[in-house]
């Protein structure tokens, strides 16, 4: 759910699970099959994670896929499949990557009302073969967004990560994120979104110049989106 460019995605800051578990970019192909008004279906090929016409590695040709079903044609619930396999489909932790990426998502967006709308998503890999065995990862999050008026919309995130072998981070822990925040759109073209995250880890995870020292921490951020 969580979109790549800034105006597509709610808060400033990212989940776990799209840091961890999905591709930032790639080259390759995709195709789109509009099944019905419903059903869409989506099937395509990269060349390993974040690639610019070349090959991750010598072997990542991967597959990518999702599957898009709205339960009804008033669009009030969609859930969504979707399959990346290969060698190096996503990026490992430094020195950890296997050579076979099997990543799924899961997600479920539901419309409560004409006010509120509310994403649970979930994604999980495995690795296979990498220096510690098989590596795997697993992920959830929720996030609710609520219009309080036609201008300001409240926004919160809830989301959780494992890292079991810490292929995916380097830390072989778990994780978790609360973050709250606003969006503030008083013209088309502009969005201001503060926000305030707090990051808790069962092992010591977070810090600067590539030292882990801290196992919470807590960011605040102000941005704001011009658009053209």
């Amino acid at each position: 759910y969580n979109g790549f460019l800034a105006p597509y995605r709610p808060f400033y800051s990212s989940d776990y699970q799209f840091f961890y578990s999905q591709d930032g970019a790639f080259t390759g192909f995709l195709t789109n099959l509009h099944v019905n008004r419903q059903l869409e279906v989506w099937n395509g090929m990269t060349f390993g994670a974040n690639t610019f016409f070349s090959k991750r590695s010598a072997n990542s040709i991967c597959y990518i896929g999702q599957v898009n079903y709205w339960l009804t044609e008033e669009n009030r619930t969609r859930l969504t499949g979707s399959l990346h396999a290969g060698e190096n489909a996503i990026f490992a932790a430094p020195g950890m990557a296997g050579d076979f990426d099997t990543v799924v998502e899961l997600r479920v967006q539901h419309n409560w009302s004409e006010r509120f709308t509310q994403v649970v998503q979930s994604n999980m890999g495995w690795d296979a073969n990498t220096p510690v065995g098989t590596g795997s990862w697993y992920g959830l999050y929720t996030i609710g967004i609520l219009h309080l008026v036609p201008t300001l919309d409240l926004q919160a995130r809830a989301d959780y990560f494992a890292d079991i072998k810490g292929t995916r981070t380097g830390i072989d822990t778990q994780y978790g994120a609360l973050t709250l925040g606003v969006n503030w759109h008083p013209v088309k073209y502009l969005e201001v979104r503060p926000e305030i995250r707090g990051d808790f880890a069962g092992d010591r995870a977070y810090g600067g110049n590539g030292e882990a020292r801290y196992q919470n921490q807590l960011t605040g951020v102000v941005s704001a989106l011009i658009k053209f």
